[in-house]
């Protein structure tokens, strides 16, 4: 799919929605009709489908008009009916689109954009633990007196599908220990998201695989190291490496997607190009480096915390690898949660595609990347587009729910919005006036705030809470912006001011 096109498309979806008509029409189309009994966008996408619907008319007028803008869009997009159906076959897309669409009447078109409900939510759902991680950023280790129950939990899952959230992530903690974590995974994945876990590995038997093959779509182990003592003092449990890797191969026994996670600190940084070619053995899916974020008990090992520079030469690697692999075709995918990974790549991809090319005629010509954090790198987009995926996600496309029913902005950001018990999750979504700071990239602050690059990356939010107490300062760990003063200086300062 071409980019120009992409371009041209967000900034006719800008004209047209800065009318105020076609974002109440989307409005509209979400609200469920007493008459029909559906909402007409659910309608509309039916009949996408060749799924005739009975409708009044009111909904068939909302319909009608659906089906002109989707013409529209689509021929902008350089895009076709086929694709949109095949989008729609899958539940979790199909949630994905109506969130769009959600986003597009709440907030309009902005940049970043900003869907109507999360693409993903990351659930820790327990704070119960095994391991004794010495950069948990939930400082994991019993269960919580007040953590949602089974019955919760599940009113949690229908909450999050009725607000058309699309994946759901459960962390924690390790979610295995729960003995309820099928039960409500499984629900999960019966209402439609991609569901997904975050382990430690350790508790992944072959049966226990199995069992995981039938209940999610994807599950991510934690490794950091190819050096298992490294890994088990890191861990504090012996022979946690070795478990975890068993993990990994019995699940690709099983079929199952895998991805391999490693937060990088200075004591593995120099082993990231190992780890690489050491997941990329075992047929692993993706490989993602968690940005280091002072929360939890990882406060403690803040000194551990690679520098600007460090940090951005692990990128160039990550994202020279990256183009290289998908230049041949290979199936691991690379990606890190540290915003100015797509800012690397706009710099760095004229350089890497000449040197990629040096190879020789087994790789074949495609377009250039532009990488993304977490999972979607798109072949051939503009700087212009990716200042509407924008970076960050905390918020935006992406929020947190706590083992006691806390809605955060991130996992790696305790700021509490509101509680399940008591609110309904889209109107905390929709509503909160943090995330709606969060949204507003013209908000922030120093150098962040004045960067180019402000709406494709945006820094990383936690790292500014984590550092300075404020998630609208800038994010101390970017080559754009070195401080003077330590990094250990920063984070004091930062956990005083709370």
């Amino acid at each position: 799919m071409s980019g120009i096109p992409i371009s041209l498309g967000f900034g006719a979806m800008r004209i047209i929605l800065s009318n105020s008509q076609p974002r109440a029409l989307m409005k509209k189309s979400l609200e469920k009709c007493n008459r029909c009994g559906k909402r007409p966008i659910d309608i509309f996408f039916d009949e996408c489908l060749g799924i005739k619907q009975k409708k009044c008319i009111m909904c068939a007028s909302i319909v009608s008009a659906l089906k002109f803008f989707t013409f529209v869009t689509l021929k902008v997009l350089n895009s076709n009916q086929d694709s949109l159906v095949k989008a729609l076959s899958v539940p979790y897309w199909r949630k994905g689109l109506t969130s769009a669409v959600k986003g597009l009447a709440w907030f309009g078109a902005t940049k970043p954009f900003v869907t109507g409900s999360p693409l993903f939510v990351v659930w820790n759902f327990t704070n119960r633990c095994n391991l004794r991680c010495k950069h948990c950023y939930q400082n994991a280790s019993a269960s919580l007196p007040t953590e949602l129950t089974t019955s919760e939990a599940l009113r949690v899952v229908k909450e999050l599908s009725d607000a058309d959230v699309s994946s759901i992530a459960f962390s924690g903690g390790e979610p295995l220990i729960r003995q309820d974590f099928f039960k409500v995974a499984g629900s999960a994945k019966d209402s439609g998201m991609y569901v997904t876990v975050a382990s430690n590995g350790t508790l992944i038997t072959k049966e226990v695989a199995k069992r995981l093959a039938k209940t999610i779509h994807y599950v991510e182990i934690s490794l950091d190291s190819i050096n298992p003592k490294t890994h088990d003092e890191f861990r504090g449990v012996p022979s946690s490496w070795d478990r975890a890797v068993s993990a990994i191969k019995y699940l690709k026994e099983e079929g199952v997607t895998v991805g391999v996670a490693t937060t990088v600190t200075k004591h593995n940084i120099s082993e990231v190009q190992k780890m690489v070619d050491f997941v990329e053995e075992l047929g692993v899916e993706y490989f993602i480096c968690f940005n280091f974020i002072p929360t939890g008990r990882a406060i403690e090992i803040v000194k551990d915390d690679p520098s600007p520079s460090e940090r951005e030469e692990f990128m160039k690697f990550l994202y020279k690898r990256l183009v290289l692999n998908m230049l041949q075709n290979k199936r691991l995918k690379l990606y890190t949660t540290a915003p100015q990974f797509a800012r690397v790549g706009l710099e760095a991809m004229e350089e890497v595609m000449r040197e990629v090319y040096t190879i020789g005629p087994t790789v074949p010509c495609v377009e250039p990347v532009i990488p993304t954090t977490h999972y979607a790198n798109i072949p051939g987009i503009t700087p212009g587009v990716a200042e509407f995926i924008g970076g960050c996600g905390a918020g935006r496309v992406y929020a947190a729910i706590s083992p006691e029913g806390d809605v955060q902005p991130c996992v790696f950001m305790p700021i509490k919005l509101g509680n399940l018990r008591h609110e309904k999750f889209e109107e905390i979504w929709l509503n909160s006036s943090i995330l709606n700071e969060l949204r507003d990239r013209s908000k922030l602050k120093d150098g962040c705030g004045t960067c180019l690059y402000k709406f494709v990356c945006g820094g990383c939010r936690a790292r500014a809470y984590g550092y300075f107490g404020d998630y609208l300062m800038p994010d101390p760990g970017c080559i754009k912006r070195i401080y003077e003063r330590p990094i250990h200086a920063l984070q004091l300062q930062g956990m005083a001011k709370r």
